[in-house]
């Protein structure tokens, strides 16, 4: 339903506005925040000692790169800094922290054994890989 208003002349005239659902929201919210989905993966992938960490781990990777994002906007480079890619940012992200997570699970499921101390310091190294990475893909 599109309102009408009046010009300075009296005309009709209608806004041209489109009309928002309540299901293209939802699914505007549920594209937003798709990469929560690797949460319950996570719980029933990796073993009982990993739980906390794998969680910490998803977490740090969502949050990095909605920070990444608003670094990016706020400098004025929403499409990146060189536009070699057609992608959003958040695509960009989306795809490279969404692998990682995939390997990490992976990795993780196959290592039950694992010293607390080492799965940590792997943890990590995994963090500062996605981090490196996905910055250089805001880049391009």
């Amino acid at each position: 339903m599109n309102p009408s208003i009046s010009d300075k002349y009296g005309a009709k005239m209608t806004q041209c506005q489109p009309e928002r659902t309540p299901n293209s929201n939802m699914t505007a919210l549920l594209y937003q925040w798709i990469d929560l989905i690797w949460i319950p993966i996570a719980l029933v992938v990796v073993h009982r000692g990993q739980v906390l960490k794998s969680l910490a781990f998803i977490l740090a990777c969502v949050l990095t790169l909605r920070t990444q994002i608003e670094i990016m906007e706020s400098i004025g480079k929403g499409d990146g800094i060189l536009h070699w890619l057609d992608m959003g940012l958040y695509e960009r992200g989306l795809i490279i922290y969404g692998l990682l997570i995939g390997v990490f699970l992976v990795l993780a499921h196959f290592s039950p054994h694992t010293r607390g101390v080492i799965f940590l310091a792997a943890t990590l190294s995994l963090y500062v890989l996605g981090l490196c990475v996905s910055m250089l893909a805001m880049v391009f």
